[in-house]
């Protein structure tokens, strides 16, 4: 079942373009971040970043 809050970290995510500096916008840890993104891309099937070295980037569309 979809968790709205985490659509909340997908934005912060999105916006910031890692999960660290999303982290520090939302006053969370780093760790949260990730298992929220990780529990929406399990409700979703989908993968929803594509992790650099540096930066996450949306993917163009899930899978």
């Amino acid at each position: 079942m979809l968790d709205w809050d985490d659509l909340r970290f997908f934005l912060a995510v999105a916006r910031a373009g890692s999960f660290s500096a999303a982290a520090r916008g939302l006053g969370v840890t780093q760790p949260t971040v990730g298992r929220r993104i990780a529990a929406l891309e399990r409700s979703l099937g989908a993968r929803l970043f594509v992790q650099g070295p540096r930066a996450s980037r949306c993917r163009a569309r899930g899978g």
